[in-house]
Protein backbone atom coordinates (compact mmCIF):
# COMPACT_ATOMS: atom_id res chain seq x y z
CA UNK A 1 0.00 0.00 0.00
CA UNK A 2 1.43 3.38 -1.05
CA UNK A 3 1.21 6.08 1.63
CA UNK A 4 1.11 9.48 -0.01
CA UNK A 5 2.19 12.63 1.80
CA UNK A 6 2.24 16.27 0.77
CA UNK A 7 5.52 18.16 1.02
CA UNK A 8 4.62 21.73 1.98
CA UNK A 9 6.58 24.92 2.61
CA UNK A 10 5.25 26.58 5.76
CA UNK A 11 6.56 29.62 7.60
CA UNK A 12 7.55 28.81 11.21
CA UNK A 13 5.12 29.82 13.93
CA UNK A 14 7.55 32.36 15.38
CA UNK A 15 8.35 34.04 12.07
CA UNK A 16 7.42 37.69 11.60
CA UNK A 17 6.68 36.89 7.98
CA UNK A 18 3.04 36.17 7.17
CA UNK A 19 0.47 36.47 4.40
CA UNK A 20 -1.47 39.71 4.46
CA UNK A 21 -5.25 39.64 4.49
CA UNK A 22 -7.05 39.35 1.17
CA UNK A 23 -10.39 40.66 2.52
CA UNK A 24 -10.42 44.29 3.76
CA UNK A 25 -10.89 44.77 7.50
CA UNK A 26 -14.34 46.33 7.19
CA UNK A 27 -15.74 43.08 5.73
CA UNK A 28 -14.13 40.63 8.17
CA UNK A 29 -16.42 39.29 10.90
CA UNK A 30 -15.49 37.94 14.32
CA UNK A 31 -13.62 34.66 13.99
CA UNK A 32 -12.32 35.40 10.50
CA UNK A 33 -8.65 35.07 11.46
CA UNK A 34 -9.13 31.63 13.00
CA UNK A 35 -9.25 29.85 9.64
CA UNK A 36 -7.24 32.28 7.49
CA UNK A 37 -3.96 30.89 6.14
CA UNK A 38 -1.19 33.26 7.22
CA UNK A 39 1.79 30.88 6.97
CA UNK A 40 1.56 28.39 4.09
CA UNK A 41 3.80 29.25 1.14
CA UNK A 42 3.15 26.00 -0.76
CA UNK A 43 0.83 23.06 -0.09
CA UNK A 44 3.04 20.70 -2.07
CA UNK A 45 6.24 20.77 -4.15
CA UNK A 46 6.02 18.40 -7.13
CA UNK A 47 8.40 17.50 -9.93
CA UNK A 48 6.39 17.44 -13.17
CA UNK A 49 7.97 14.98 -15.57
CA UNK A 50 6.47 16.22 -18.85
CA UNK A 51 7.44 19.85 -18.27
CA UNK A 52 10.77 19.00 -16.58
CA UNK A 53 9.98 21.48 -13.84
CA UNK A 54 9.31 21.89 -10.15
CA UNK A 55 5.80 23.01 -9.34
CA UNK A 56 4.88 24.73 -6.08
CA UNK A 57 1.11 24.74 -5.58
CA UNK A 58 0.35 27.66 -3.30
CA UNK A 59 -2.44 29.59 -1.65
CA UNK A 60 -2.68 33.10 -3.10
CA UNK A 61 0.83 34.38 -2.44
CA UNK A 62 -0.13 38.05 -2.22
CA UNK A 63 2.77 39.81 -0.40
CA UNK A 64 4.65 36.49 -0.13
CA UNK A 65 5.17 36.53 -3.90
CA UNK A 66 8.14 38.86 -3.44
CA UNK A 67 9.60 36.45 -0.88
CA UNK A 68 9.35 33.54 -3.33
CA UNK A 69 10.84 35.53 -6.22
CA UNK A 70 13.79 36.65 -4.10
CA UNK A 71 14.38 33.25 -2.47
CA UNK A 72 17.55 31.30 -3.10
CA UNK A 73 16.24 27.89 -4.12
CA UNK A 74 18.84 25.15 -4.51
CA UNK A 75 18.89 21.51 -5.61
CA UNK A 76 21.87 19.15 -5.75
CA UNK A 77 24.21 22.01 -4.89
CA UNK A 78 23.00 24.31 -7.67
CA UNK A 79 20.95 27.49 -7.52
CA UNK A 80 17.76 27.06 -9.56
CA UNK A 81 16.56 29.56 -12.16
CA UNK A 82 14.19 32.39 -11.29
CA UNK A 83 10.65 31.04 -10.89
CA UNK A 84 7.68 31.84 -13.12
CA UNK A 85 4.45 32.52 -11.23
CA UNK A 86 0.98 31.79 -12.61
CA UNK A 87 -1.75 33.65 -10.74
CA UNK A 88 -5.26 32.28 -10.45
CA UNK A 89 -8.41 33.30 -8.64
CA UNK A 90 -7.85 31.37 -5.40
CA UNK A 91 -4.40 29.82 -5.73
CA UNK A 92 -1.05 30.44 -7.41
CA UNK A 93 1.45 28.13 -9.12
CA UNK A 94 5.22 28.60 -9.07
CA UNK A 95 7.11 26.87 -11.89
CA UNK A 96 10.90 26.37 -11.87
CA UNK A 97 12.75 24.60 -14.73
CA UNK A 98 14.57 21.50 -13.50
CA UNK A 99 15.64 18.64 -15.78
CA UNK A 100 15.67 15.88 -13.14
CA UNK A 101 13.80 15.27 -9.90
CA UNK A 102 15.91 15.94 -6.79
CA UNK A 103 15.12 14.35 -3.44
CA UNK A 104 14.82 17.78 -1.81
CA UNK A 105 15.41 21.49 -2.31
CA UNK A 106 16.73 24.26 -0.12
CA UNK A 107 14.60 27.38 0.33
CA UNK A 108 16.42 30.43 1.74
CA UNK A 109 14.83 33.86 2.10
CA UNK A 110 15.00 36.73 4.60
CA UNK A 111 16.95 34.75 7.17
CA UNK A 112 14.73 31.69 6.75
CA UNK A 113 16.32 28.36 5.73
CA UNK A 114 14.13 25.34 4.98
CA UNK A 115 14.74 21.90 3.47
CA UNK A 116 11.79 20.57 1.52
CA UNK A 117 11.29 17.06 0.15
CA UNK A 118 10.03 16.75 -3.42
CA UNK A 119 6.85 14.87 -4.37
CA UNK A 120 6.70 12.79 -7.52
CA UNK A 121 3.70 12.35 -9.79
CA UNK A 122 1.62 9.27 -9.06
CA UNK A 123 0.29 6.69 -11.52
CA UNK A 124 -2.01 4.92 -9.03
CA UNK A 125 -5.10 6.46 -10.64
CA UNK A 126 -4.13 6.15 -14.31
CA UNK A 127 -7.03 5.00 -16.49
CA UNK A 128 -9.55 5.00 -13.61
CA UNK A 129 -12.90 6.68 -12.88
CA UNK A 130 -11.98 8.67 -9.77
CA UNK A 131 -14.10 10.19 -7.01
CA UNK A 132 -12.24 13.14 -5.50
CA UNK A 133 -13.13 15.32 -2.51
CA UNK A 134 -11.92 17.00 0.67
CA UNK A 135 -13.27 16.01 4.08
CA UNK A 136 -13.05 16.94 7.75
CA UNK A 137 -14.68 14.79 10.43
CA UNK A 138 -17.34 13.44 8.09
CA UNK A 139 -18.84 10.29 9.57
CA UNK A 140 -17.06 7.27 8.07
CA UNK A 141 -20.40 5.62 7.26
CA UNK A 142 -21.27 8.71 5.18
CA UNK A 143 -18.03 8.39 3.26
CA UNK A 144 -18.52 4.68 2.65
CA UNK A 145 -22.13 5.15 1.50
CA UNK A 146 -21.02 7.97 -0.82
CA UNK A 147 -18.39 5.71 -2.34
CA UNK A 148 -20.64 2.63 -2.49
CA UNK A 149 -23.33 4.55 -4.35
CA UNK A 150 -20.97 5.88 -7.00
CA UNK A 151 -19.25 2.52 -7.49
CA UNK A 152 -22.63 0.88 -8.05
CA UNK A 153 -24.55 3.63 -9.86
CA UNK A 154 -21.78 5.41 -11.79
CA UNK A 155 -18.95 2.92 -12.27
CA UNK A 156 -16.39 4.70 -10.08
CA UNK A 157 -13.42 2.47 -9.33
CA UNK A 158 -11.03 4.81 -7.49
CA UNK A 159 -11.17 7.48 -4.80
CA UNK A 160 -8.92 10.29 -3.58
CA UNK A 161 -9.79 12.14 -0.36
CA UNK A 162 -7.83 15.04 1.13
CA UNK A 163 -8.39 14.98 4.89
CA UNK A 164 -8.37 18.53 6.26
CA UNK A 165 -7.26 17.78 9.81
CA UNK A 166 -10.00 15.49 11.14
CA UNK A 167 -10.05 15.16 14.92
CA UNK A 168 -12.80 12.52 15.31
CA UNK A 169 -10.63 9.69 13.94
CA UNK A 170 -7.05 9.16 12.69
CA UNK A 171 -6.22 9.18 8.99
CA UNK A 172 -5.65 5.41 9.12
CA UNK A 173 -9.33 4.87 9.98
CA UNK A 174 -10.42 6.90 6.96
CA UNK A 175 -7.99 4.95 4.78
CA UNK A 176 -9.32 1.63 6.07
CA UNK A 177 -12.94 2.72 5.55
CA UNK A 178 -12.16 3.55 1.92
CA UNK A 179 -10.33 0.28 1.34
CA UNK A 180 -13.32 -1.66 2.68
CA UNK A 181 -15.60 -0.42 -0.10
CA UNK A 182 -15.96 -3.19 -2.73
CA UNK A 183 -15.15 -2.18 -6.29
CA UNK A 184 -12.45 0.39 -5.56
CA UNK A 185 -9.20 -0.52 -7.25
CA UNK A 186 -7.34 2.48 -5.79
CA UNK A 187 -8.28 4.39 -2.64
CA UNK A 188 -6.11 6.94 -0.89
CA UNK A 189 -6.64 9.35 2.00
CA UNK A 190 -4.07 12.14 2.19
CA UNK A 191 -3.41 14.33 5.22
CA UNK A 192 -3.76 18.01 4.34
CA UNK A 193 -4.13 19.91 7.60
CA UNK A 194 -4.03 23.48 6.33
CA UNK A 195 -6.33 26.42 7.20
CA UNK A 196 -9.44 26.12 5.04
CA UNK A 197 -10.11 29.82 4.68
CA UNK A 198 -12.83 31.88 6.27
CA UNK A 199 -16.44 32.44 5.22
CA UNK A 200 -16.92 34.86 8.12
CA UNK A 201 -17.12 38.01 6.04
CA UNK A 202 -19.94 40.35 5.08
CA UNK A 203 -18.58 40.61 1.51
CA UNK A 204 -15.96 38.76 -0.55
CA UNK A 205 -16.51 35.75 1.69
CA UNK A 206 -14.98 33.24 -0.74
CA UNK A 207 -11.79 35.20 -1.47
CA UNK A 208 -9.80 33.59 1.35
CA UNK A 209 -10.81 29.97 0.66
CA UNK A 210 -7.52 28.96 -0.89
CA UNK A 211 -7.46 25.37 0.42
CA UNK A 212 -10.01 23.72 -1.85
CA UNK A 213 -8.55 25.31 -4.99
CA UNK A 214 -5.11 24.16 -3.89
CA UNK A 215 -6.20 20.55 -3.37
CA UNK A 216 -7.89 20.50 -6.79
CA UNK A 217 -4.62 21.69 -8.32
CA UNK A 218 -2.62 19.02 -6.49
CA UNK A 219 -5.11 16.37 -7.62
CA UNK A 220 -4.88 17.55 -11.22
CA UNK A 221 -1.08 17.82 -11.45
CA UNK A 222 0.16 15.08 -9.11
CA UNK A 223 -2.41 12.32 -8.78
CA UNK A 224 -5.10 12.41 -11.48
CA UNK A 225 -3.23 13.70 -14.54
CA UNK A 226 -3.81 10.39 -16.38
CA UNK A 227 -7.14 9.29 -14.89
CA UNK A 228 -9.86 8.15 -17.26
CA UNK A 229 -12.27 10.67 -15.72
CA UNK A 230 -12.56 12.63 -12.46
CA UNK A 231 -15.69 13.52 -10.49
CA UNK A 232 -14.82 16.22 -7.90
CA UNK A 233 -17.88 16.44 -5.66
CA UNK A 234 -18.58 16.61 -1.93
CA UNK A 235 -19.59 13.77 0.40
CA UNK A 236 -23.15 15.16 0.62
CA UNK A 237 -23.64 15.00 -3.18
CA UNK A 238 -24.96 11.85 -4.91
CA UNK A 239 -24.94 11.62 -8.72
CA UNK A 240 -27.88 9.77 -10.28
CA UNK A 241 -28.92 8.99 -13.83
CA UNK A 242 -26.67 8.32 -16.83
CA UNK A 243 -23.01 7.40 -16.35
CA UNK A 244 -21.30 10.76 -15.95
CA UNK A 245 -17.77 9.38 -16.46
CA UNK A 246 -18.73 8.01 -19.87
CA UNK A 247 -20.59 11.22 -20.72
CA UNK A 248 -17.48 13.30 -20.03
CA UNK A 249 -15.37 10.95 -22.15
CA UNK A 250 -17.75 11.41 -25.10
CA UNK A 251 -17.92 15.17 -24.68
CA UNK A 252 -16.08 17.24 -27.29
CA UNK A 253 -14.78 19.56 -24.58
CA UNK A 254 -13.78 16.73 -22.24
CA UNK A 255 -16.11 17.69 -19.42
CA UNK A 256 -19.80 17.81 -18.55
CA UNK A 257 -21.72 19.66 -15.88
CA UNK A 258 -24.35 18.11 -13.63
CA UNK A 259 -27.42 19.96 -12.34
CA UNK A 260 -28.20 19.59 -8.64
CA UNK A 261 -31.28 19.59 -6.41
CA UNK A 262 -31.58 19.68 -2.63
CA UNK A 263 -32.88 16.64 -0.79
CA UNK A 264 -33.84 16.39 2.89
CA UNK A 265 -33.99 13.65 5.50
CA UNK A 266 -36.97 14.86 7.58
CA UNK A 267 -35.33 13.54 10.73
CA UNK A 268 -35.25 15.16 14.16
CA UNK A 269 -32.05 16.68 15.52
CA UNK A 270 -31.36 13.71 17.79
CA UNK A 271 -31.31 11.23 14.89
CA UNK A 272 -28.25 10.53 12.72
CA UNK A 273 -29.18 10.98 9.04
CA UNK A 274 -27.88 8.83 6.20
CA UNK A 275 -27.88 9.52 2.47
CA UNK A 276 -30.70 6.99 2.06
CA UNK A 277 -32.91 9.13 4.32
CA UNK A 278 -32.76 12.02 1.84
CA UNK A 279 -35.87 11.20 -0.14
CA UNK A 280 -37.79 14.42 0.58
CA UNK A 281 -37.92 17.51 -1.60
CA UNK A 282 -39.42 20.95 -1.61
CA UNK A 283 -42.26 21.88 -3.95
CA UNK A 284 -41.22 23.43 -6.25
CA UNK A 285 -37.84 21.72 -6.26
CA UNK A 286 -34.89 23.67 -4.83
CA UNK A 287 -31.93 23.70 -7.24
CA UNK A 288 -28.27 24.21 -6.35
CA UNK A 289 -25.14 25.15 -8.28
CA UNK A 290 -23.99 22.53 -10.80
CA UNK A 291 -20.92 20.28 -10.39
CA UNK A 292 -18.85 18.61 -13.12
CA UNK A 293 -16.95 15.58 -14.37
CA UNK A 294 -13.70 16.11 -16.28
CA UNK A 295 -11.25 14.21 -18.49
CA UNK A 296 -7.69 15.28 -17.53
CA UNK A 297 -5.26 16.50 -20.15
CA UNK A 298 -7.62 17.30 -23.02
CA UNK A 299 -7.00 20.48 -25.01
CA UNK A 300 -9.88 22.18 -23.17
CA UNK A 301 -9.48 20.64 -19.72
CA UNK A 302 -5.75 21.26 -19.30
CA UNK A 303 -6.61 24.24 -17.16
CA UNK A 304 -7.59 25.10 -13.59
CA UNK A 305 -10.21 22.83 -12.04
CA UNK A 306 -12.50 25.04 -10.01
CA UNK A 307 -15.25 24.18 -7.52
CA UNK A 308 -18.15 24.17 -9.98
CA UNK A 309 -16.53 23.92 -13.41
CA UNK A 310 -13.73 25.02 -15.73
CA UNK A 311 -12.67 28.32 -17.27
CA UNK A 312 -14.63 30.60 -14.94
CA UNK A 313 -17.77 28.50 -15.62
CA UNK A 314 -18.31 30.24 -18.99
CA UNK A 315 -19.09 26.94 -20.76
CA UNK A 316 -21.04 25.23 -17.96
CA UNK A 317 -24.44 25.73 -19.54
CA UNK A 318 -23.20 24.48 -22.92
CA UNK A 319 -22.24 21.06 -21.45
CA UNK A 320 -25.05 20.75 -18.88
CA UNK A 321 -26.60 17.27 -18.99
CA UNK A 322 -30.33 16.64 -18.82
CA UNK A 323 -30.01 12.87 -18.23
CA UNK A 324 -28.04 13.10 -14.99
CA UNK A 325 -28.27 15.12 -11.77
CA UNK A 326 -26.94 15.09 -8.24
CA UNK A 327 -28.90 15.02 -5.01
CA UNK A 328 -27.47 17.50 -2.51
CA UNK A 329 -28.21 15.87 0.84
CA UNK A 330 -28.94 18.67 3.31
CA UNK A 331 -28.29 16.77 6.52
CA UNK A 332 -25.07 14.99 5.54
CA UNK A 333 -23.11 17.67 7.34
CA UNK A 334 -21.39 18.27 10.66
CA UNK A 335 -22.38 21.94 10.48
CA UNK A 336 -18.86 23.33 10.05
CA UNK A 337 -20.06 26.16 7.83
CA UNK A 338 -23.72 26.62 8.73
CA UNK A 339 -26.42 24.72 10.57
CA UNK A 340 -28.34 22.69 8.01
CA UNK A 341 -32.12 23.14 7.92
CA UNK A 342 -33.51 20.39 10.13
CA UNK A 343 -36.87 22.13 10.52
CA UNK A 344 -37.97 21.91 6.90
CA UNK A 345 -40.04 18.74 7.41
CA UNK A 346 -43.48 20.34 7.25
CA UNK A 347 -42.67 21.85 3.85
CA UNK A 348 -41.52 18.64 2.18
CA UNK A 349 -42.95 15.94 -0.04
CA UNK A 350 -41.62 12.44 -0.67
CA UNK A 351 -39.68 12.00 -3.94
CA UNK A 352 -39.99 8.56 -5.55
CA UNK A 353 -37.06 9.02 -7.94
CA UNK A 354 -34.68 9.87 -5.10
CA UNK A 355 -35.97 6.93 -3.10
CA UNK A 356 -35.26 4.58 -6.01
CA UNK A 357 -31.82 6.07 -6.66
CA UNK A 358 -30.68 5.78 -3.02
CA UNK A 359 -32.56 2.58 -2.14
CA UNK A 360 -29.48 0.41 -2.65
CA UNK A 361 -27.89 1.97 0.43
CA UNK A 362 -30.53 0.57 2.79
Amino acid sequence: MVNFMLNPIVLPQGSALRRRHIVPAQYRLEGYDETYDFRTIAYDVIWIERQKALLLICPKLLNLEGLVKAARITACGHVLPRPRIKRYRRHDEVWIPLAERPSEIGFEAEGLTLRVKISRQSHEFDGKNVMMTKSKDNTLVWIQDWLRHHVSAQGANAALIFDNGSTQYPLSHLQQAMENVPGLEAAHAIASDFPFGSWKASKLMHRSMFYQAGMLAIARHRFLHAARAVLPIDVDEMVTGANVFDAALRSRLGYVTIPGVWRYSKLTDDQTPLHADHVWRRDPDAACKEKYCVIPGRWFTDTVWDIHGLRRYAFNRMVLRDDVRFLHCEHISNGWKRKRDAAAGALLMRDAQSEAALGGLR
